[in-house]
């Protein structure tokens, strides 16, 4: 099953976070994202600040609509770093790659929009 069609898990307050094995074993299903600091992150490169922050939002209203928002920032002006942490677990969950999946598909249905 496609990672980005899985349902979320609405409560993960009482999961464990996913180990290191597990981590490894969904990065290959979730291509744009590494493995930093303990989160799932991702950059993208915009145009300039302005479309950054249009960007930046787009994001955040699209995480929103899930209710698993992830950490966001903008760098250098024009860079939008986009990191999925579950901070009820103090780690990553599953939650946190099927949004990362999810976002992917999003931004190439979206492509050129904004990068």
């Amino acid at each position: 099953m496609d990672l980005s069609s899985e349902a979320l898990i609405p409560d993960v307050a009482d999961t464990a976070p996913l180990t290191r094995r597990e981590i490894a074993d969904l990065l290959p299903e979730v291509p744009d994202w590494s493995f930093e600091g303990g989160r799932l992150a991702a950059r993208f490169a915009c145009k300039g600040f302005d479309e950054a922050v249009t960007f930046l939002n787009e994001v955040a209203g699209f995480a929103a609509q899930e209710n698993h928002p992830p950490d966001l920032g903008i760098h250098a002006g024009r860079f939008v770093d986009i990191a999925w942490y579950t901070y009820a677990i103090g780690g990553l969950s599953k939650n946190d790659f099927i949004m990362a999946a999810r976002l992917s598909g999003w931004l190439r249905c979206r492509q050129g929009a904004f990068l």
